[in-house]
């Protein structure tokens, strides 16, 4: 029996928490048995009922706690590897990435998985500083890495001094089966109101990673925009842009900051942030466009969902993975980074050419397949033995 535990900071929600629910939900049961464990009790995920959940702490607010909790989190963590004999321990994310590998000495096998292209998360403040030097310290110390995509196995191996022997490609997987069907669940009545009129819809943490700023300066352009955005006469069949909404799901520390922008900029009611939501998909099967905005990620599961859903999809060409889903102008736009006009673009291209919209949605559709649970579960069933 091989003993497995899944640590990660938290089961709040995000890609990598989605990404472990999913793991422990369908990988064999055959010859393992799987624990996880979590450094902040925070849980928004189901959760089997075979697998034996540890709490580190309760809660982590400041950046400085959290980490200062490294050491005493490492100490945690080599205790319960002992008293339960676990052989294996992946882990997801940087805090946790960095207390498995300190923890080694308790003698089992430390995976580590980098959810986002760390040069760029790591290139900003104090905090920026610190994980850079932990992440170059400890990473090459680990027994496997895995990454989401290409670029972030490319950017660990470039500026952080990794083997990339030691590097695995596994992308992340989504439950397409489950995606469909909830895709049909009915919304509430204040909900169903916004989606009288064409939605554009964003999710993900409400953080400076994920660019919504720059997301909703592009909607006051949308909006205000009188031109035809690059379409001739006779394919403007669709949804007028002006009378598009906003939807934003998602939580984080830049919630007020972003709701006094669109305050600041005339758009409070035409902009909607609808907080963590357990089933997005339902949103994003009615809006009309969805728009990943970031600046940078790993592979966001988020554009993936999209697709599944069968929503036109326009995303920022972050470093790294959307290139790596996205194949510009055959199944959704790739734009760069903080160009609000190209985003604005994009967008009404969309909104205003149904046929347009339809050949992204189906293509998106077929690219969802790729991250289906039957096609990436294996890679993970191969190595977790």
């Amino acid at each position: 029996m091989v003993k497995v535990a899944f640590l990660i900071n938290s089961m709040a929600g995000g890609g990598a928490e989605r990404v472990v629910s999913i793991l422990l939900n369908n990988l064999s049961r055959e010859n393992r048995e799987f624990f996880l464990i979590v450094l902040e009790d925070k849980f928004y995920y189901d959760l089997p009922y075979d697998v034996k959940v540890f709490k580190l702490f309760k809660n982590l607010e400041s950046n400085s706690q959290k980490f200062l909790v490294l050491f005493s989190g490492a100490r945690f963590l080599k205790k319960i590897v002992q008293e339960n004999n676990i052989d294996i321990v992946v882990s997801f994310l940087g805090r946790s990435n960095y207390i498995n590998i300190m923890a080694k000495s308790a003698g089992h096998k430390a995976y580590i998985s980098e959810r986002v292209d760390p040069s760029q998360m790591h290139s900003f403040g104090g905090t920026g500083i610190i994980n850079k030097i932990f992440t170059k310290r400890l990473y090459k110390k680990a027994d496997l890495i895995f990454t989401n995509s290409l670029g972030t196995k490319e950017s660990l191996s470039r500026d952080f001094g990794v083997d990339s022997n030691k590097i695995k490609v596994i992308y992340n997987l989504i439950d397409l089966e489950k995606i469909q069907n909830l895709c049909h669940n009915n919304l509430e009545p204040e909900y169903q109101e916004i989606f009288k009129h064409p939605v554009i819809i964003n999710i993900g943490r409400l953080t400076k990673q994920k660019g919504q700023e720059y997301l909703i300066r592009a909607f006051k352009q949308i909006r205000e925009r009188e031109g035809n955005g690059g379409l001739t006469p006779a394919s403007l069949r669709g949804s007028d842009p002006r009378q598009a909404k906003l939807v934003i799901l998602g939580e984080g520390e830049l919630e007020k900051d972003l709701k006094n922008l669109t305050e600041k900029l005339g758009l409070e009611n035409d902009v909607f942030f609808l907080g963590w939501q357990k089933n997005p998909f339902r949103f994003l099967s009615r809006a009309k466009v969805f728009v990943l905005s970031s600046l940078w990620e790993g592979l966001p599961n988020t554009l993936i969902e999209a697709l599944a859903c069968g929503c036109p999809a326009v995303s920022t060409d972050c470093p790294s993975g959307p290139n790596e889903i996205i194949d510009n102008e055959k199944n959704g736009f790739l734009i760069p980074v903080k160009d609000e006009k190209a985003l604005s673009q994009a967008i009404i291209k969309i909104l205003r050419n149904p046929d347009l919209a339809n050949q992204f949605s189906r293509g998106g559709e077929k690219k969802a397949r790729d991250f289906s649970i039957e096609n990436i579960i294996n890679q993970y069933e191969r190595i977790i033995q």
